[in-house]
């Protein structure tokens, strides 16, 4: 028998029988009481919020798995708010020659886990997302949820699924592609609204609003649920044993020590080169670019600086550009947590309360004279949207 609890509070928890069917269900207001959940159980599985994950489909040129694996992170790095040395990468699918589907969450926010749950004198054997354990009717392209945070929860395939309020919602249903799809709705009313809206395929279809009435209706998502727990974080543990990210974080030469390294190279050693690398990286930095704030983003803020010391009008651009987005992001409650100028293109990385707010964020800054803005990537983290946005000469 296994136990499935959510990984924060309320802490919902199911209890599944041999066949993964749903025997007992309860829930906690408080961490305190985790130590009275059902003991008599093979494993203890977390279940982590839509919230503190991300979906990703990544196009990696490769038909060898490790170069794959490491590869992905790169690939992703410009369209995450957080640096990739602070994030765990799990690979939910991959094949040679077709797109990886990977889900990302924050390292910190697995450690306060494991940490919250060790506590309580419980070892989680597993954390999956919660939203991999969302069905889709076998009739139905979608599922679309309405949750008790009035927030709701779409898949539309195995691999991709995501979170969105109220106005994010009806910006997705906006959307001719999206009416068209064949779609399974939890709430009755939900579902009559939006076939009255043109939804001509949708369909009442009453699996619940948590994961643990969606296994009553489809045990078989828990054996396809990717593992967040997988290589650097053993079941039990706090900390990660060691990191092929935080090596390849910093620049090409730490990267080209790790793919020749083996497997069995001691952690201790990998973290000392590490360090070295980076104390390097910043000497060089301070050098090369004196009076400059170091930023903790060598790479990016290197390219940044040299193509603002090409010409004269780039950096007037640049400037311009950077004076745009400070004065629109206020008004739509946006932070600037990011910034990155090159080729006359500025990109910034943004927090929003929600993804309406995002996109009006954009529209405000795409419809001034003579500037082009659009959002090439977002998602939902900690109750906030995080977004980026590419700003350049052009449009109206």
């Amino acid at each position: 028998m296994k136990l499935l609890v959510s990984t924060v509070a309320p802490y919902s928890w199911v209890k599944l029988n041999k066949a993964d069917k749903p025997v007992e269900k309860g829930e906690f207001i408080e961490a305190a009481f985790l130590s009275t959940i059902p003991r008599n159980v093979s494993s203890v599985i977390g279940v982590a919020p839509a919230d503190t994950t991300t979906f990703h489909h990544v196009e990696v040129p490769t038909k060898k798995r490790s170069h794959m694996l490491a590869a992905i992170p790169f690939a992703l790095e410009d369209s995450l708010s957080e640096e990739i040395d602070q994030l765990h990468f799990t690979v939910m699918d991959w094949a040679p020659d077709r797109p990886a589907q990977v889900v990302i969450i924050a390292r910190k926010t697995i450690e306060l886990w494991l940490e919250t749950f060790n506590a309580a004198g419980i070892k989680l054997d597993d954390i999956l997302p919660e939203h991999s354990l969302l069905p889709i009717h076998p009739d139905s392209g979608a599922t679309l949820v309405m949750q008790s945070n009035n927030q709701f929860a779409i898949k539309t395939d195995p691999y991709r699924s995501f979170i969105c309020d109220q106005d994010a919602f009806e910006y997705w249903w906006s959307d001719e592609k999206n009416r068209q799809l064949v779609i399974g709705v939890n709430n009755q009313a939900i579902a009559a609204e939006l076939i009255a809206k043109g939804g001509d395929h949708v369909s009442h279809w009453a699996i619940g609003d948590d994961f643990r009435s969606w296994l009553e209706h489809a045990p078989a998502q828990l054996k396809s649920a990717p593992s967040l727990l997988h290589g650097e974080y053993e079941p039990g543990h706090l900390k990660p044993k060691s990191s092929w990210l935080n090596i390849a974080a910093g620049l090409a030469a730490c990267t080209l020590i790790l793919l020749g390294a083996s497997h069995w190279v001691e952690a201790g050693k990998l973290q000392q080169r590490y360090d070295a690398s980076q104390q390097a990286i910043r000497v060089l930095f301070d050098e090369a670019f004196p009076g400059e704030e170091y930023l903790g983003r060598p790479r990016r803020q290197i390219a940044s600086l040299l193509s603002i010391s090409e010409n004269e009008p780039a950096d007037e651009m640049f400037q311009y550009l950077l004076g745009v987005s400070a004065q629109i992001a206020p008004v739509n409650k946006a932070e600037l947590e990011e910034i990155n100028y090159r080729d006359q293109q500025l990109q910034i990385g943004v927090t929003v309360p929600n993804f309406a707010a995002l996109e009006k964020l954009t529209t405000q800054i795409d419809s001034l004279d003579g500037l082009r803005a659009v959002i090439i990537s977002s998602g939902a983290r900690d109750q906030h949207v995080t977004g980026q946005i590419k700003i350049m000469a052009g449009g109206n």
